[in-house]
């Protein structure tokens, strides 16, 4: 791309995340849309007054003024195998999730992913948002879903034309025994899953979140009406983590029994124990299992 576009286009920064963000709010500040990258999760947290103290605070203390519009992509989430431990593999989205207006974007399969980045874009371009992209990892080489080499997580490239619109949750399924609410990592894990829950009489459906900040609210709680239980797996902490507001909101909002499956409160190990402190196929299975039976 460097060579295709050129230096006015693609900039081959330093390896310093403040530096890569403080040249994007200032590009932003001239009229473009930048698109920064920071290269694991783990390494924005030295830089995030970049995005909480300048970039997402510009237009409020500004009362509209000024705005500097960007889609700050970012690899995270865990179960990354053998390399890196928490630096590699970091599940702490609530340093972004705590920010006023910032919208937060997690795809779980690559045709989501160009959709949704098209949606990011328009948002950043016409309403001048700032945005950040969550790319799980992990996901990157995923090819198979349940045996080897039956390209079940294989997507086709989507039209130029097609976008997933802004608090659009994704349903995969129509149980109504069973409601999974997830996103990213565990909606692959997750459909894993509900291949053998079908097959203990479980119905199940899937609700991809996408949209982490705001959380779509209202489109949640309409793929959820009907259902008899509602299980959250989510692979970040127990504390600060997207469950926490989402059972929130189904003891205010809504009668369902629900439970929640999620990340142990600690770091990511690395070597053999990198899914250890994880939700895995078998807990989403146990957990959901338990739910329905009424012992969770």
């Amino acid at each position: 791309m460097h060579q295709r576009f050129g230096p006015d286009r693609v900039i081959d920064t330093l390896l310093d995340e403040q530096s890569i963000l403080g040249l994007a709010i200032g590009v932003g500040h001239n009229g473009f849309v930048p698109i920064p990258e920071i290269q694991f999760l783990a390494y924005l947290h030295n830089a995030e007054d970049q995005i909480r103290g300048e970039a997402a605070t510009l237009p409020f203390f500004s009362n509209g003024q000024f705005t500097n519009p960007m889609v700050l992509r970012i690899a995270g989430l865990g179960y990354q195998k053998g390399f890196g431990g928490h630096f590699h593999n970091d599940n702490s989205l609530a340093v972004l999730r705590d920010i006023p207006g910032l919208i937060i974007a997690c795809p779980s399969d690559g045709a989501d992913a160009v959709k949704m980045l098209r949606e990011c874009l328009r948002l950043a371009r016409e309403e001048q948002r700032v945005v950040v992209f969550i790319e799980p990892i992990a996901l990157y080489p995923m090819r198979d879903l349940h045996r080897a080499k039956d390209g079940g997580w294989m997507m086709t490239y989507p039209p130029v034309d097609d976008n997933i619109a802004f608090g659009k949750v994704g349903v995969f399924g129509g149980g109504t025994d069973l409601a999974i609410v997830t996103y990213g990592n565990r909606r692959y894990l997750s459909t894993q899953s509900q291949a053998e829950l079908e097959a203990r009489g479980v119905n199940t459906c899937i609700i991809d979140l996408r949209w982490l900040a705001p959380l779509p609210i209202e489109a949640v709680l309409e793929a959820t009406k009907g259902c008899n239980h509602v299980l959250i797996v989510d692979e970040c902490r127990g504390t600060g983590s997207q469950s926490e507001v989402l059972m929130t909101l189904f003891a205010e909002r809504s009668k369902v029994a629900t439970a929640r499956h999620v990340a142990g409160d600690c770091f990511i190990a690395t070597g053999p124990a990198y899914a250890a402190s994880l939700p895995s196929k078998d807990s989403i299975i146990s957990a959901a299992l338990a739910l329905v039976q009424g012992d969770g």
